[in-house]
């Protein structure tokens, strides 16, 4: 019996040391080399990319916008100008019934600290920017504000906040409150890469701030329009407050965009035969800079080894 335990008690430390042991890395990772038949392609034209070796892995980056090894890690784009735009609606009164026409702004502000409540943004300083719009004066229908440049009004190194705020007076005096919505709201950004989506009504992080939480409006967010509305009044006897109602984005940053890293395309995997071809057309001329990453892994470690070629395309 002392035997059989002693044999058992060999073989869990056996196993043990066997799990604890280093999977070696498939060997011959130095032998993948990639090849052109020429170096000048016409546009369209495919190239044929010839493989030596085996590499568990295979990743492709053409060399084309966003596909480009050298941003791997990262592409931060330069913009050169932001525009703001968007489309607002004021309905008309009624024959039956007052409205007031609240005081609507548009604001921006590089100082607010990105605390959403009322006595942050009063503490913040903000630039009325409304005169550089075309602003629905009454209507239902959608009318588009325009496309303006603000850029200018960007700070380097800090974030620009856009803010629509939308302040009634005692509708008891003054009438109901009139609802004005914004939709089609972008923020865009331009660089010499062409046009970058910097914010949508559902991206933008939108917050709706009151003036009291023990006066609500009826102002709502959606992820495709903000919407201005007055208090509920049902009765003479019911609250009749003063409103001060604030739609305040996220922060932008004008200057940089963080694009994220550019990501290759895996053309072979550790289960797929060995590859020997891969074909790609360009299609724009240029110079193109062709990554292939080989890469040898599994669960104890992982190798790579980065092949180049340099095409034109004509």
């Amino acid at each position: 019996m002392k035997i059989i335990k002693l044999a058992f008690i060999a073989l869990i430390y056996s196993s043990i040391i066997s799990c604890n042991r280093d999977i070696e890395i498939s060997p011959g990772l130095e032998e993948f080399e990639v090849s052109t038949d020429k170096t000048i392609y016409k546009v369209n034209e495919e190239v044929k990319f010839n493989l030596k070796g085996n590499p568990d892995i295979i990743s492709f980056y053409s060399g084309e916008l966003y596909s480009q090894y050298e941003y791997k890690e990262a592409r931060e784009i330069i913009l050169d100008k932001a525009i703001l735009s968007f489309s607002s609606t004021y309905p008309d009164a009624t024959s039956t019934t007052v409205l007031q026409n609240p005081d609507f702004k548009v604001l921006v502000s590089t100082d607010f600290n990105n605390v959403y409540n009322y006595e942050s943004l009063n503490a913040a300083n903000w630039i009325d920017i409304t005169s550089r719009f075309n602003i629905q004066t009454s209507g239902i229908a959608a009318v588009a504000a325009g496309s303006y440049q603000i850029s200018d009004l960007a700070v380097p190194g800090k974030p620009l906040y856009i803010a629509f705020k939308y302040a009634s007076k005692k509708q008891e005096e003054f009438g109901k409150i009139r609802r004005r919505t914004i939709t089609l709201f972008n923020v865009t950004g331009t660089s010499i890469f062409g046009d970058h989506l910097l914010g949508n009504p559902s991206s933008s992080n939108f917050r709706l701030i009151e003036k009291s939480e023990d006066s609500k409006t009826l102002s709502s967010i959606t992820s495709t329009t903000l919407t201005f509305n007055g208090y509920s009044r049902s009765l003479p006897t019911d609250p009749d407050p003063e409103t001060d109602t604030w739609i305040v984005s996220k922060a932008f940053d004008l200057g940089v965009l963080d694009n994220g890293p550019d990501r290759p395309i895996a053309i072979k995997g550790n289960v797929d035969p060995a590859l020997t071809t891969h074909y790609h057309a360009f299609t724009k001329a240029g110079e193109y800079i062709v990554t292939f990453v080989g890469i040898n892994a599994n669960v104890s470690g992982r190798k790579e080894i980065v092949r180049q070629v340099k095409i034109t395309v004509e």
